[in-house]
């Protein structure tokens, strides 16, 4: 069983006493005090265990829960809820959810061992017959590869969360930056340049139209050729239309395979 734990906790305090604990009985322990930090950390430590206080400074721990649960279906990791609040409507809402437990605070570190150990034993018996089937990989590591099917994280401070690679309707660039757009009029400008989104992204699904756009092909309805060497596409999703530069336009013979 994973023993790596990952504590999302703002009250510093409480979180260092639950690391220092934890670590002494034997578990790799990783601590956040918000919860985009929490939820990047959920990518890169894969942990078996999330031990997570709803109200946070930045996000609410019901956020984290539910895009936590997107990242492996079938096999996603514990999660448990500590919470200073004893309303019995949050109670609810937490298990309704689908939490594993719910700890309120103040409790006792043999009350929290107590929770671990349970709900280990539980993941344990349906281990067994549960495939893995995760769709997140750790997209820090150079080298690595989005599927279609993937999600991916965007650490944005209003709306932190994973999303669907095929969701992608085109990426633009912003010199060090990009402009993502997501099919649904969600748009995110990201730290990170066009050459990045190149390595990693799918090939045959995105194409580089032009030296400064990315677009996904699935979602091109319609070509309109506008002169001799260019193009124009008319996107789904969005009300996006984009122009192909000469220097792209053989990858036309790629998204009329699409049409």
């Amino acid at each position: 069983m994973n023993k790596r734990i990952v504590i999302i906790e703002d009250n510093r305090e409480i979180a260092h006493s639950i690391s220092v604990l934890l670590k002494d009985s034997g578990y790799e322990v990783y601590t956040y005090h918000s919860g985009a930090e929490g939820l990047q950390s959920i990518i890169e430590y894969k942990p078996g265990i999330i031990l997570c206080d709803i109200m946070l400074p930045d996000i609410s721990g019901y956020k984290i829960f539910n895009e936590t649960k997107k990242l492996n279906k079938q096999k996603p990791p514990i999660f448990i809820f500590i919470t200073a609040k004893t309303q019995r409507e949050d109670l609810r809402k937490g298990m309704e959810l689908g939490a594993d437990d719910y700890l309120t605070k103040p409790f006792t570190f043999d009350e929290l061992m107590n929770s671990i150990k349970v709900q280990m034993k539980k993941r344990e018996r349906i281990e067994d017959v549960v495939e893995n089937n995760r769709n997140v990989i750790n997209k820090k590591e150079i080298g690595d590869v989005l599927y279609y099917d993937d999600y991916f994280f965007i650490d944005d401070k209003k709306n932190p969360g994973f999303y669907l690679v095929s969701d992608i309707v085109s990426i633009k660039s912003l010199k060090d930056y990009t402009k993502i757009s997501l099919n649904g009029e969600r748009k995110f400008i990201l730290r990170k340049p066009l050459a990045y989104w190149e390595k990693i992204l799918p090939q045959g699904k995105f194409l580089k139209i032009h030296r400064q756009t990315i677009v996904n092909v699935n979602y091109v309805e319609k070509v309109e050729n506008i002169s001799s060497n260019r193009y124009r596409l008319f996107m789904k999703a969005n009300n996006e239309i984009y122009e192909v530069s000469q220097r792209f336009r053989k990858k036309m013979k790629i998204i009329d395979s699409y049409l």
